[in-house]
């Protein structure tokens, strides 16, 4: 019904009367006759039989089972989540996230030495993550990393069909990771690829996308993704391929970066070039594709070579390796292993690059020198068998694997011919300045090999007289620049090892440090490493402990045969380098030619009780062995101990502590560490101004300055008239030092210091054997100490040891030797030999007249048959 508006509405129920014609229903076509009542309808037809039963059944038995797989779905599906949810790492983790940050160590002049890391990785903010960089991933990894909720639920999908096409085909399910997937796979989850684990990294990665900024997680990204080369993050990439700061890279730089995440080896432009080309051209498309850059950059960025600068390790200080493995162990023995390595740390050492430089050079040459004088020739480094050698040579040698611990100005070569009397070879040169893959020939002449004598049944042999005898055709060896153009020096690796350490006495700040050849060879240390017997550089704390017995340095020491009974019950019969005696002679005399039987029998004067307190206070040994071979180097100890021990007596006695390390601090600037090497001044605060300042070094005192003054009196006469006189050759300063050479010439050691230098030197093989004859610390050490010292003293001023107070200088038998109060020159001629108790057997050597002359060496004397198994040498 409806109002006159027009508008319907509502009103009583049309009811039809008794008789009328019903109403045609709405929907209902005409002439057909209406529904009868339910009490006059027909019954319902029957369906066909068993067919109609089958297919009711069938179809009510697929809804059943559709409901019940639904519910089951439900109820797995909830469960599954449950269990693998349960179990997920807290992302919380990932607000606070410090990564690991390589620490570095720098030189005393803030160049660098070595980084310490497991993994090369610089950290920068998202503020300084260019976004030409940020995007370049984001094109090529996650399209829509700014708008997907952490996943990409149609990649999921996508991925999820074709894994399950892939069954049984034993292939590896394809990813469908998002940049937060990716962050929550690298630092909350493992690499394991399963479906179990791939559901978790969707669920966290949800809850990641809901915990955190779009900025941080990519933040977190582009820090933490490997990209080959041991590089983590974009801007350590960015070094490692192309030397340059994060800030300066380019469109095809950052789409070269951007390319590798997806198969960081696939990918490498240094190993796979056109492989990396391909994939950073394609990500500078999907960059095109997303409006990031334009047509013209694209094509232009496409145009661009793959590596325009190589990428380079940064400049550090060269042949630091064994100070650098030093100093990290040091960090991870205060800090542990895991700061020094990923701890962000800025270590500040003592090492001087100059000093390092020419410590590294002098200890080479001095191994040069002794290889070939003593060891022939060995080094062969491969061959080839080539008939087209003369045209293919260069292809040759680039198979060959350059061997490790060359020095910089050697080349591999192969030879190229050979005469009676010279050999042709050739290297190529592809140093910076040569240009790319330069040829150079050259020959070697056989009077420059005539070091290099072939081996005959396991020695070496006599010189080569013709060049077959050394080197053939395609061999590969190490060559060096020869004096002429067109010229080289045939070279090889010493067997013979080295160590040396340079300490400023006063702070024990060490200044240099050689561990070996090479530290790319071998990262033995044989510095700090290496325990050695010292043989006679440890005499002079067995003449400091006469000397605080007040016992002066002209009084008569007996060198004589020395006989003791062992513990094993065995006779210990020691003899002097020379194998003779000379009878009664000066103390001082007795240090200065290192004499073995004078030390022993002054040794039994002065007590081995004493000797040991001496010898563990100044940190040589500790205990030391109660015995007499003890007293001239019969124990094991390391060039380390030997130095910080001669430190203290260029310290007039005052312990000093070596130290590698002036500072360290964190990544924010907190001071960690600070070394205790800054002297007190007590008159600088109130003092005298006109007055210079009293400076303190710290450390206990342990011997007094008078006796140690004596001894380093005495070792002052070591180089000018002993046994380390090839130390001092052509060096002014006043020097004072003590040779070390042990039984059979297995070691050679020379220690020596100035006011203000101090520098120690050991030379040997790893595994012991003889240097051969006369191989003395003095004749093997002594020209290596002084070509370092040479340099190292070039800056220092020429002064002599400051006498202390109640000493004095005086002459006796024509030599100046100090005096302590009290003490004169001769005044302990007279009386009893410091001998000890010898032997009933000894006889003392008479002079020219038949007298013993106290104070003057007597004429050698042949000694018996002696053991030379036990004690220093010379």
């Amino acid at each position: 019904m409806s109002d006159p508006t027009g508008n319907f509405s509502a009103g009583p129920p049309l009811t039809p009367k008794r008789g009328d014609a019903p109403r045609q229903q709405a929907g209902k076509q005409p002439g057909k006759p209406p529904r009868q009542p339910a009490s006059k309808q027909r019954p319902p037809r029957k369906r066909g039989g068993v067919f109609g039963f089958l297919a009711s059944f069938f179809v009510g038995g697929l809804y059943r089972f559709g409901v019940i797989a639904v519910l089951l779905a439900l109820i797995v599906g909830g469960g599954g989540f449950y269990v693998l949810s349960a179990g997920l790492p807290s992302v919380d983790s990932l607000k606070d996230y410090r990564p690991p940050l390589e620490s570095r160590i720098y030189a005393s002049n803030f160049q660098l030495v070595a980084e310490l890391a497991d993994q090369h990785r610089i950290y920068v903010p998202y503020d300084r993550i260019p976004p030409l960089v940020a995007q370049a991933f984001i094109s090529a990894e996650d399209q829509n990393f700014w708008v997907d909720p952490g996943i990409d639920p149609a990649a999921i999908i996508r991925a999820g069909v074709t894994d399950m096409m892939r069954l049984g085909s034993n292939r590896r399910p394809i990813g469908a990771s998002t940049i937060t997937q990716q962050v929550v796979k690298n630092m909350l989850l493992d690499n394991r690829i399963t479906y179990a684990r791939k559901i978790k990294e969707v669920i966290l990665a949800l809850r990641v996308s809901q915990a955190m900024s779009k900025q941080q997680i990519l933040t977190l990204y582009l820090n933490e993704i490997y990209l080959g080369s041991n590089s983590y993050g974009v801007a350590a990439a960015a070094q490692t391929y192309f030397n340059k700061p994060l800030n300066q890279l380019n469109i095809a730089e950052a789409a070269s970066l951007g390319a590798m995440p997806k198969a960081p080896s696939t990918y490498d432009p240094f190993r796979h070039p056109q492989q990396a080309l391909d994939r950073r051209n394609w990500v500078i498309g999907r960059m095109l594709a997303d409006g990031a850059i334009s047509a013209a950059d694209a094509k232009a960025a496409m145009a661009e070579p793959l590596l325009p600068h190589a990428g380079t390790q940064p400049l550090t200080v060269p042949n630091a390796g064994y100070f650098a493995d030093a100093v990290q162990q040091d960090v991870a023995q205060r800090f542990g292993a895991d700061d020094a390595t990923q701890g962000g740390l800025i270590i500040r050492t003592s090492l001087n690059p100059q000093l390092q430089a020419a410590a590294q050079t002098a200890v080479r040459n001095g191994l040069q020198h002794y290889d070939h004088a003593y060891s022939g020739w060995h080094g062969l480094v491969g061959h080839i068998d080539d008939p087209d050698l003369a045209q293919r040579w260069q292809a040759d040698l680039g198979k060959q694997a350059t061997p490790a611990g060359m020095r910089h100005n050697w080349h591999l070569a192969v030879v190229l011919s050979v005469t009676p009397t010279a050999a042709k070879l050739g290297y190529t040169d592809n140093s910076a300045a040569a240009g790319t893959d330069t040829a150079v020939i050259g020959s070697i002449a056989l009077a420059q090999t005539r070091w290099a004598r072939p081996w005959v049944n396991g020695q070496p042999g006599p010189a080569p007289y013709e060049m077959s005898q050394v080197l053939h055709p395609g061999d590969f060896v190490m060559v060096s620049p020869g004096s002429k153009q067109a010229t080289f020096n045939l070279e090889q690796i010493p067997n013979i090892q080295g160590s040396l350490i340079c300490m400023d006495p006063r702070t024990g700040r060490i200044l240099a440090m050689v561990g070996g050849w090479s530290h790319d060879i071998s990262p033995f240390n044989r510095a700090t490493q290496a325990l050695r017997q010292p043989g006679s550089s440890v005499k002079p704390l067995v003449y400091l402990t006469a000397m605080e017995q007040n016992i002066q340095p002209d009084a008569p020491v007996l060198d004589a045969p020395f006989v003791q009974q062992m513990p094993d019950g065995t006779t210990y019969r020691p003899g002097n380098y020379e194998e003779d005696f000379q009878g009664p002679v000066p103390i001082y005399h007795a240090l200065e030619q290192s004499l073995n039987l004078a030390t022993l029998n002054l040794a039994r004067t002065v007590g081995l009780d004493n000797i040991a307190k001496n010898f563990e206070s100044f940190g040589i040994v500790n205990p030391m062995p109660p015995y007499y071979p003890s007293a001239i180097g019969a124990i094991d100890t390391t060039l380390w101990k030997m130095v910080t021990a001669y430190a203290a007596l260029d310290e007039y006695g005052r312990q000093v502590t070596p130290s590698l390390i002036d500072s360290i601090t964190d990544p924010d600037g907190k001071v960690l560490y600070q070394s205790n090497t800054v002297p007190a001044c007590d008159n600088c605060s109130g003092g005298d101004p006109s007055q210079p300042p009293q400076l303190t070094y710290a450390g206990q005192q342990l011997a007094d300055p008078a006796s140690v003054f004596q001894d380093i009196t005495m070792m002052k006469g070591v180089v000018l008239r002993g046994t380390g006189t090839p130390a001092v050759t052509g060096i002014t300063q006043p020097v004072a030092g003590k040779t070390g050479t042990t039984n059979n010439f297995n070691d050679a050691w020379f220690i020596g210091f100035t006011p203000g230098v101090l520098t120690g030197c050991w030379i040997g093989f790893d595994k012991p054997q003889s240097l051969g004859k006369d191989q003395t610390g003095g004749n093997v050490c002594g020209p290596i100490w002084n070509e370092f010292m040479k340099v190292a003293l070039a800056d220092q001023p020429n002064l002599d040891f400051a006498v202390p107070d109640g000493v004095t200088l005086q002459a006796t038998n024509g030599v100046t030797e100090a005096f302590k109060t009290g003490q004169a020159p001769g005044a302990q001629s007279s009386g009893s030999l410091l001998a000890g108790s010898p032997p009933a057997a000894v006889t003392t050597p008479a002079s020219s007249n038949g007298a013993a002359v106290a104070g003057q060496p007597n004429p050698p004397v042949q000694a018996p048959a002696v053991d030379k198994q036990l004690g220093g040498l010379y």
